[in-house]
């Protein structure tokens, strides 16, 4: 079995779809801007690199980056992080999550947030299927190694034996090219249940103590997608953790989402957001931020949403807002996101070069913003692609990013029939059938509910399959 799993590590990697739980976000907490001062912020420049690959038309960044200082290691960290779970893939590959990364493009995107000050990079066992690790390693070979911080993580989704542990990280070091890794995470705590079998019946945390003294990791902590009783032993061990890796964004936080209670899962009731980031700043760990835009959602708000934020800010763009409001909280260390093109790169760039906090008049714009934004029928999907591999073929994260857009774009047709009726339907089907192909949408669900236990996000995937499979036989009828 190890042998197999480490000589075909791409087809097993397929197996990996995580059962983690990210976080449901309840109430508003007081004091958005409070504690900022928990890190010194510094400014300054980023490295010069002659070969980036530039793009006409976009905008140059022209300002500092700002960085975080680690208490607990001294490190000075790039506010703005460079999640590598959304390499760009080649062209036709079907899935963004392909182990098909387009080198060049991906190496591009890698210079130019290197050129411009960003030096914290973020990878994973499972991102790419595998890939991300082996690409990451590569592509920050060209630096010198006290230059830039890498993250990645022992899976723990996969219960590993020590044995098997010790291999998975040598194999990561050997993948990644290098020595040590400045950031290693327990990935995806979930359950006290899973935690005391693998890293406390197994022996596998004191392995990873073990690497730490001998400097194979400098620093050691881990990601949090679980219930409260999990995120209450964690803090309560004797472990000298160094950081810890939560979701956040200013949707969680100011939202109360309610999960569906019909639905049978396999895990237990997420923590709720406010209590859980109040549990981690009295903590005083560094944080680091994952899904600060919430799988892309907060970049694409509907258009009422966008004006609101345009009538105070109009050269900001969603994404920025979104930004801002995180970097404020306390505690913060870097900010991880998903880049996949070069614009998106920019826009951060130029978001955290130099950071401005959101002034109070500022976030009860964005909290108008919002409610302007859940009041629609959007689908709380991030395309994780944790629901995926559908035994039927349906493509569950393309369908939901579908309608989402369309929405957003107000292109779903609704009421009676009229001008603005025809001109939507033809809209909508059009952009469904460039962007999913026809045995891959939601008329193909067949309710089996293989996908439920894996959203992290707490969707009745069936039930909004069934609602869009009605939607589109309906629009294709008239």
């Amino acid at each position: 079995m190890l042998a197999f799993l480490w000589l075909t590590p791409l087809k097993f990697m397929k197996k990996m779809i995580s059962r983690r739980n990210m976080l449901l976000g309840l109430t508003a907490t007081a004091g958005g801007l409070a504690g900022l001062g928990a890190f010194k912020t510094f400014n300054e420049p980023g490295a010069s690199q002659p070969d980036i690959i530039k793009k006409e038309g976009l905008s140059e960044p022209t300002g500092q980056m700002t960085y975080r200082i680690n208490k607990n290691s001294s490190d000075k960290v790039s506010l703005l992080g460079f999640g590598c779970m959304r390499y760009p893939v080649m062209p036709g590959e079907k899935s963004p999550r392909s182990p098909n990364i387009n080198e060049r493009e991906a190496q591009a995107l890698i210079d130019y947030a290197f050129a411009h000050g960003v030096n914290y990079f973020d990878t994973a066992w499972g991102y790419h299927n595998g890939a991300s690790q082996i690409f990451t390693g590569s592509a920050l070979k060209r630096y010198p190694r006290d230059k830039f911080f890498l993250a990645t993580k022992m899976p723990s989704y996969l219960k590993p034996s020590l044995a098997q542990a010790k291999e998975i990280f040598a194999t990561q070091l050997r993948n990644c090219q290098v020595e040590y890794f400045d950031y290693y995470l327990l990935h995806t705590l979930s359950t006290v249940a899973n935690y005391q079998e693998t890293y406390e019946r197994e022996g596998v945390l004191d392995y990873l103590l073990e690497e730490k003294k001998q400097g194979r990791i400098r620093n050691l902590g881990w990601s949090f997608h679980g219930d409260a009783p999990m995120l209450e032993y964690v803090l309560s061990r004797d472990i000298p953790w160094d950081f810890g890796m939560i979701q956040i964004n200013y949707h969680d936080l100011w939202h109360k989402y309610e999960p569906n209670p019909n639905i049978k899962r396999n895990t237990p009731e997420p923590a709720p957001v406010p209590w859980m980031f109040e549990k981690m700043v009295a903590s005083g760990l560094p944080l680091i931020i994952m899904e600060p835009l919430l799988g892309g959602r907060l970049a694409r708000l509907n258009h009422k949403a966008v004006n609101i934020l345009q009538s105070a800010r109009p050269q900001d763009s969603a994404a920025a807002w979104a930004f801002r409001y995180v970097a404020g909280l306390p505690n913060i260390l870097t900010i991880l996101s998903g880049m996949t093109y070069m614009e998106h790169l920019q826009e951060n760039l130029q978001t955290f070069s130099p950071f401005e906090p959101l002034s109070a008049a500022e976030e009860d714009v964005l909290k108008k913003s919002l409610q302007a934004f859940i009041n629609t029928d959007n689908i709380r999907c991030t395309t994780c692609g944790y629901c995926m591999p559908c035994p039927y073929g349906v493509d569950i994260p393309a369908v939901f990013r579908h309608h989402n857009n369309c929405l957003d774009d107000d292109l779903v047709p609704r009421g009676v029939r009229s001008a603005e009726y025809e001109e939507a339907r033809h809209a909508y089907l059009a952009s469904l059938a460039r962007k999913v192909p026809e045995l891959a949408t939601a008329s193909h669900c067949t309710g089996c509910g293989q996908c439920l236990p894996k959203c992290p996000q707490f969707i009745d995937i069936p039930k909004e399959m069934a609602a869009l499979g009605k939607l589109i036989h309906g629009l294709r009828e008239v």
